[in-house]
């Protein structure tokens, strides 16, 4: 058997594989990039008596994290911009900024970003694109990349399929090696009708995930339902078209016409009215939902809805957004952040929703956000402060966990 194909066998003092029970004194069975087994120590060294065996010792071994939203082009940004207030605001000051970056100083963000999610545990993460011509120039990626590639037409809605023209250009040459990839129409108030359609027929002729932001904040809810606000009126400075500021929700705009197919992931959701939870109540289970904590308390946003969207059946999901907004793209911060906001919530709901869940989200059910047999070996250890509690209290030991976790992907640390 070549060396790259033997079995190494992985034990830890916890193994939390996430979709089966807790194991107190278990382990990994690894060959190439996928897992063979799970189960006690003793089970795996009987099954696998001739593989080569590593002692983790007193850890925590479980999947590695995904992180279901992020934008790492804007890693250079960490406490460059300021939260509160307006946010259009905000986003002319993110916009001055990038206007002062050149491609480098981009390579080098996307780059560092990447070395931070894999310093803490995270070994997959969606991340918005917003210039794909940079890909190629990147160097290999330490973690999972779904590159998301973003499209808007904000000036001009004659320009609609140019601008998705070029993200299927892109595609079309991008080769092997870059990851897997996306579409990602920014949001309602920076992509027509036209262009999501585009999108949405190309992701579906494709079969590529699509990924939109959506219902962000009280000044989009502002434009469309009612036509005013700092939004609105810095959308018309820059020539925006506004005809579809008709009187209804961003919601309403985007799902009430079918602009997104099933499967779509809305990111944000954080103003909702009542014929917003009608249509999503409608609909639950057809559109998983991104929660960024960390990104929500920067902005000052009233409380986000969880409550809502569990009660409703919608799946959610946890992201960092980007360091224009987070202090940090550590995702372990990120679960703390919604504990702590919603302390009634069962830790274990909050593992599911950086593992189990965003994997279902992008069509890798099975296959990443758990320990199972077949599944990529893509795991983490972290260290257990509490080694011999067995399952009492492990799955707030991970979430308390301040310490980078040694890291593998595909069998490979």
């Amino acid at each position: 058997m070549p060396a790259s194909e033997a079995i190494r066998l992985y034990r830890a003092t916890s193994v939390l594989p996430i979709s089966s029970p807790y194991i107190s004194d278990g382990g990994l069975a690894v060959r190439g990039d996928k897992i063979l087994g799970v189960g006690t120590w003793k089970e795996l060294v009987q099954e696998y008596p001739g593989a080569s065996q590593e002692d983790l010792g007193e850890a925590i071994l479980m999947p590695g994290l995904i992180n279901a939203h992020c934008h790492l082009d804007y890693s250079m940004m960490r406490s460059a911009l300021f939260g509160g207030g307006s946010f259009a605001e905000w986003i002319q000051r993110l916009n001055a900024m990038r206007r002062s970056l050149d491609q480098r100083d981009y390579l080098d963000a996307i780059a560092a970003g990447l070395n931070e999610l894999h310093l803490w545990g995270c070994t997959t993460v969606l991340n918005i694109e917003s210039f794909p011509e940079l890909l190629p120039f990147l160097t290999e990626s330490p973690i999972r990349v779904w590159w998301f590639l973003e499209v808007m037409d904000v000036r001009s809605r004659l320009q609609s399929a140019e601008a998705l023209a070029g993200a299927i250009y892109f595609l079309e040459k991008a080769g092997e090696g870059l990851g897997v990839f996306g579409i990602s129409p920014h949001a309602p108030y920076t992509v027509s009708r036209e262009l999501y359609k585009l999108s949405s027929t190309y992701a579906l002729k494709y079969q590529l995930p699509l990924c939109t932001h959506l219902a962000e904040s009280e000044e989009e809810m502002s434009m469309f339902a009612k036509g005013e606000g700092l939004l609105y009126e810095f959308l018309c400075s820059i020539g925006r078209p506004m005809e579809d500021c008709e009187g209804i929700t961003p919601i309403q705009a985007v799902l009430g016409r079918e602009l997104v197919p099933e499967g779509s992931i809305l990111v944000h959701m954080n103003q909702l009215d009542s014929n917003d939870r009608e249509l999503l109540k409608r609909t639950a289970g057809h559109y998983p939902v991104v929660h960024c904590p960390r990104t929500h308390a920067f902005f000052e946003r009233p409380p986000f809805d969880l409550n809502f969207f569990r009660e409703s059946g919608i799946p959610l999901l946890l992201g960092t957004d980007s360091l224009a907004s987070n202090q940090d793209l550590n995702m372990f911060a990120e679960m703390r952040a919604l504990s702590e906001s919603f302390p009634m919530l069962d830790p274990g709901e909050i593992l599911r929703m950086v593992t189990t869940s965003p994997a279902a989200a992008i069509g890798r059910a099975g296959m990443l956000g758990e320990l199972s047999s077949g599944a990529l070996a893509d795991f983490i250890a972290i260290p257990d402060p509490a080694p011999n509690a067995g399952l009492k209290g492990v799955t707030e030991r991970v979430l308390a966990n301040r310490t980078p976790p040694a890291v593998w992907i595909s069998g490979r640390s």
